[in-house]
Order: C-alpha cells, then structure tokens, then sequence
C-alpha cells in the first residue's frame, strides 16, 4: 500500500493546493519563456534572470545553512534536475518549437520518468487506478497539444528532443525529492544558488549579456516571474506536494501544465485553442479527479 494512504485528509488536501499551485506556475512558464525570447531577450538571458534573482535571494540561507544532510553529491543531483540543465533545455527548446509542444512533451516525459522511477527504485508500485488516472491525463496533454505537435516542420524536431530531454531531468528530480525526503525549502535554496554560481559566470565572461541592454520593463518582468515564482515558489509548493504524495501522485500535476499553457495562451500568445485542445483540458482534468478521488 502506498504511503499516502498514511497521510491525514487535511495533509492531503494542502499538498494537492501545493501541486495545483506549481502546475499553474509551470503552465505559464512555456508561455511567457516564448513571449520572452520573441521580444528583446534570448534563451541565455532569461535564463540568467531567473538564476541571478533567485540565487541572491536564497543565498543569505545556504550560506548559514550550507547543504545539510543532503552533501556536494546529492545537491547537484537536485540542480541537474531542476536547475541549469532542466532550464536551459527547456528554454532553448522554445527556439525551435512552440509553447504547445513544451505544455506537452516535458510534463509527459517526468510523469513517465518519475513513475517508472518510484516504482522500480523506491518500490512505490502505483495502484491500477492510480495508472488508469495517470494515463488519462496524458491523454488530455497530448489532446490538447494535438495541433500544435502536426503543425510545425523544419527545425521542431530539436525543440521537441530538448524539451523530453528537460522532461525527464524533472522526473529525476521528483524522484530524489521522494527518496532523499528533501525539505522543499532546502532543496529550493540550494539549486537556485548552485546554478546561480555555475550559470553567470559562464554567462557574463564568455557569453552575450542581453540584458545589459534590454529594456527595463522586460529585466523586471521576467526577472520576477522566472527568479521568484517559475524557481522559487512554483519548485517549494511541488517539492511539497512530492513529499507527501508519492513520486507517482506528485506527477499527476505535470499533466495539468499543458492544459494551463493552452488556456494562458489564449490572452498572451493568441492561440486559441481547436475543440480538440478543449477535449484534452476536460480529460486531463477528469483524470486528476479519478487519482485524487480515489480510495483503495
């Protein structure tokens, strides 16, 4: 029996508020990182934003705190799985392919690492029903990205490899979370200053710093929105939500991403979405529904 049936109904239902919460972060993150780079910045500066803010915010507590319990080995696990590589593939994805792909391909590739993972490395077997639910809501994600996923030719293919390759970086991390039981903020502080101290570096000596001469109303936007709420407070609520979930229930949240990235792109990137995208919102919803409402 898994371990969230252990966990107390008021428990749940903040941790479940916790992976809605990140889901609606991430959902906008595809959308505003391509309304980003098709204005003024790059792929590398937004990048850098979100590493820059949140690394000196979080700094004051890993220096006073250092890694913990968790050591040099284990931190860089959690950065490689939702810091400089999960980023920045991510972001540069959104070069070659559109925001409809990323909704799609890097939530449903976490959800098929992370389950795979729990079950064959934390022995976390998900339930039949748990998997049927599962299974729905990448049947609502791939729905609702149908046309965006056959529209598109030439170069998409590499966004879309980037994107499945930054996918399972994230299912990687939910698994460690899960197995490590990772306090949220700790992990939050620590992969937000470690590629902070890796990432700029390399940014400002050898890269193109556009931010130098963005426009300022760009710097602050992004700035906010990638260092506060995509890196700090959307990874804290889902680190959360993992820890009391379960590495398999805590995906079921990425499912949502492409559904919030459809409906958020309606007002930002005027994408209005086919009744096919409709039907894949509906069916992801019902999906997480059946997981949640689920009693063994």
């Amino acid at each position: 029996m898994s371990s969230v049936h252990a966990v107390d109904r008021k428990t749940l239902y903040v941790a479940v508020c916790f992976g809605l919460l990140s889901a609606f972060i991430w959902g906008a993150w595809p959308v505003l990182s391509r309304f980003g780079v098709q204005k003024t910045l790059s792929a590398y500066d937004i990048a850098a934003l979100r590493f820059m803010v949140a690394g000196l915010i979080l700094l004051p507590f890993v220096l006073k705190r250092g890694t913990g319990t968790l050591g040099l080995p284990k931190t860089l696990v959690l950065t490689v799985g939702q810091g400089i590589p999960h980023v920045l593939l991510g972001i540069i994805g959104l070069a070659y392919a559109p925001a409809g792909h990323a909704g799609v391909l890097i939530p449903s590739a976490m959800i098929a690492v992370s389950t795979l993972g729990g079950w064959f490395i934390l022995r976390d077997r998900p339930e039949k029903a748990v998997l049927i639910g599962i299974l729905v809501v990448m049947g609502g994600a791939a729905l609702s990205g149908w046309r965006s996923m056959t529209d598109s030719g030439g170069q998409v293919w590499l966004g879309d490899l980037l994107f499945i390759a930054a996918g399972a970086l994230w299912g990687i991390y939910t698994i460690a979370s899960r197995a490590w039981e990772v306090d949220a903020f700790q992990a939050t502080a620590l992969v937000s200053v470690v590629s902070m101290l890796l990432y700029l570096p390399l940014y400002f000596l050898w890269g193109t710093p556009g931010i130098l001469a963005a426009p300022l109303s760009e710097i602050v936007f992004q700035g906010l929105f990638q260092g506060v709420f995509a890196a700090i407070v959307a990874l804290l609520f889902y680190t959360k939500a993992v820890t009391v979930l379960g590495a398999t229930r805590g995906s079921i949240f990425g499912g949502l991403v492409p559904c919030i990235a459809s409906v958020l792109g309606i007002f930002v990137l005027c994408e209005v979405p086919s009744s096919l995208e409709v039907a894949g919102v509906i069916l992801a919803s019902a999906g997480m529904i059946y997981v949640f409402g689920y009693r063994k």
